[in-house]
């Protein structure tokens, strides 16, 4: 008998399972291939953010700029590229100056370079600015110089313009590669010039390199002048005189020689010239004069002096003229009105005028409690001028009682209603408000008129029981007569009922204590405590040596209240003794 063959069965894989392998492998090579991708885009990005970026330095001149910080003040210019992870290397050393192609007279050590980094317009790469000489301008130009700019461009581009304090000039020459231009200036009348060298792409884009970029100084030249004269004088000696004088000059070097010609309005005094006995002070721009030195005759030319004036009585106009002996040119003059006044009619100083003021204070009641509406009261502050003359109140001052408030625009001046933010200055103290009425220049009352200030106050919770002192007090402009005037008081009563103002404070009788005193307790007395120990003492022998007390304690520990109580002090304290007695009673009731 043949022997039978086992044949192998293989399950045919359905058509849909097919199609998801072939699916998850072409997302696989897929995913696979981002992966490649990103990877190496990744490397790429990491190569991009080292781009190339463009810096520089550039030198300042210690004269005109002491620290870095401004482009603008720069005037050699070294460009550098680098890329963004590196620190900028263009170098700026001071041997590489020649000082003898500048216009400025600073030492060739003392020159400063600054850094700029990260440049990012540099189309416009390199501009110079020289003076007639030809020399480049470190920062500083007289107004009569006459300057060329001289701007270069990257390539040609559209528009060229040299911007001068916002004003857009054309250039004078465009080099024929398109790529220099250059501009002359002169007959500068501003202080300073803000030189730009700019043009316009293709695209409409302006050039704006911080490189072709100045800020110049223009130094305007000013003429000499004579602007005050200033005069002071005394009669300490019983003849009016001069004590000195100040007068004060501009642009006039100390090196000049001067001479000053005074003159006066009157006839009979004769024009005098003081060739020396004053100092310059080119600085403070001032000619000051003693008092000493304008009665010397040696310091004037024909010997006549401002003794001349000596008792003359009323107004003179005295005028100081200034020349240049060396241009024998006139600088200017300045004038001033002196009035001389003779000792026999100099008028004394007159005593100062004194105030006479009073003030009352009332209010319209004279108890208040603390809930409304009953806790509102009106006061009424009245002053009199009781001087022969205007006199002036500066201010005017309340402090409330303790725990009262002030009721905002609730002011009232001469009948007035006043806004408090015109007149009202409110501090608050603790739990007390002070009120201070003023305004510019104060209230000025003629004689026997009257200042009448009325306000309203409402009485607070923490307002004190019984009486209380309201008290007003003025500051007058004069000194007063009677300082004890310008004070003055009230007393408002404070009371839980008005109608009945004594029942607020019930007097303690020995039958009835008051509410805010305790009454004594029993133990509060020695003797008692003692006596009551005692008896406890004696309560405790009884029962543990007398029959009687045992049978009353055995009593005591077999009955259901002590029981009860036991069991619940077991419970919180002993809970394992609690849980076993607990249950022995459990096993005794069944048997």
């Amino acid at each position: 008998m043949e022997e039978p063959r086992r044949v192998t069965t293989v399950k045919k894989p359905k058509k849909t399972t097919t199609i998801l392998l072939a699916f998850i492998g072409i997302l696989g090579i897929a995913l696979i291939a981002v992966a490649i991708y990103f990877y190496t885009s990744g490397e790429d990005t990491e190569e991009t953010k080292k781009t190339e970026k463009t810096c520089a330095c550039y030198f300042i001149d210690p004269e005109i700029i002491p620290e870095c910080g401004d482009p603008r003040r720069g005037f050699i210019f070294n460009i550098a590229k680098t890329t963004s992870d590196q620190t900028c290397k263009a170098t700026c050393s001071n041997s590489s100056i020649s000082t003898n192609l500048l216009n400025s007279t600073t030492q060739q050590t003392l020159y400063k370079s600054c850094p700029l980094d990260n440049i990012q317009d540099t189309r416009c790469y390199e501009m110079t600015i020289k003076d007639s000489d030809g020399k480049i301008v470190t920062g500083k130009i007289p107004s009569d110089e006459k300057i060329t700019i001289e701007a270069k461009f990257d390539k040609e581009y559209n528009d060229y313009q040299i911007v001068v304090n916002n004003e857009s000039l054309q250039p004078d020459t465009i080099s024929a590669d398109k790529l220099t231009i250059t501009k002359e200036l002169s007959d500068f009348s501003k202080t300073s010039l803000n030189i730009i060298a700019t043009a316009t792409t293709q695209t409409g884009d302006t050039i704006n390199s911080p490189i072709c970029r100045r800020l110049i100084d223009v130094e305007q030249k000013s003429s000499s002048s004579v602007n005050n004269l200033m005069i002071t004088t005394s009669s300490d000696t019983g003849v009016f005189r001069l004590t000195g004088m100040t007068i004060s000059v501009g642009n006039i070097p100390e090196e000049d020689n001067l001479e000053i010609t005074f003159s006066f309005d009157t006839k009979k005094h004769q024009n005098i010239t003081m060739t020396k006995g004053f100092t310059l002070d080119s600085a403070k721009g001032e000619i000051s004069i003693l008092g000493q030195d304008l009665y010397n005759q040696t310091n004037f030319a024909d010997g006549v002096t401002f003794s001349q004036l000596d008792g003359y009585d009323g107004d003179v106009k005295i005028t100081a003229s200034i020349t240049n002996t060396t241009t024998n040119q006139q600088i200017g003059e300045t004038s001033k009105v002196v009035t001389y006044i003779k000792p026999e009619v100099q008028q004394t100083p007159q005593e100062e005028e004194e105030s006479d003021f009073k003030v009352t204070n009332n209010a319209n009641l004279s108890c208040v409690e603390r809930v409304e509406p009953t806790n509102k009261v009106e006061i009424t502050t009245t002053i009199v001028n009781n001087s022969a003359s205007a006199q002036t109140v500066n201010s005017v001052k309340n402090k409330l009682p303790l725990g009262f408030i002030y009721s905002e625009n609730t002011t009232k001046i001469n009948g007035a209603s006043v806004k408090d933010e015109d007149y009202l200055t409110s501090t608050t103290v603790g739990e007390t408000q002070e009120l201070v009425w003023s305004k510019t220049q104060g209230w000025t009352l003629s004689p026997s008129q009257s200042l009448i200030i009325v306000f309203t106050a409402q009485a607070g919770p923490n307002a004190l029981t019984g009486n209380n002192q309201n008290e007003v007090i003025i500051t007058p402009e004069q000194i007063p007569v009677d300082p004890s005037q310008l004070r003055a008081e009230s007393v408002i009563l404070v009371a839980q009922d008005c109608t009945n103002p004594d029942a607020t404070i019930p007097t303690p009788t020995p039958t009835q204590p008051s509410e805010n005193q305790p009454q004594t307790g029993i133990f509060d007395s020695s003797i008692i405590r003692i006596l009551a120990g005692l008896v406890i003492l004696m309560i405790g022998w009884f029962i543990l040596n007398r029959p009687f007390g045992r049978v009353l304690a055995k009593k005591l520990t077999d009955s259901n209240v002590y029981k009860n109580a036991e069991m619940t002090s077991l419970r919180i304290f002993e809970p394992k003794k609690y849980f076993e007695k607990k249950t022995i009673k459990k096993i005794s009731k069944r048997h």
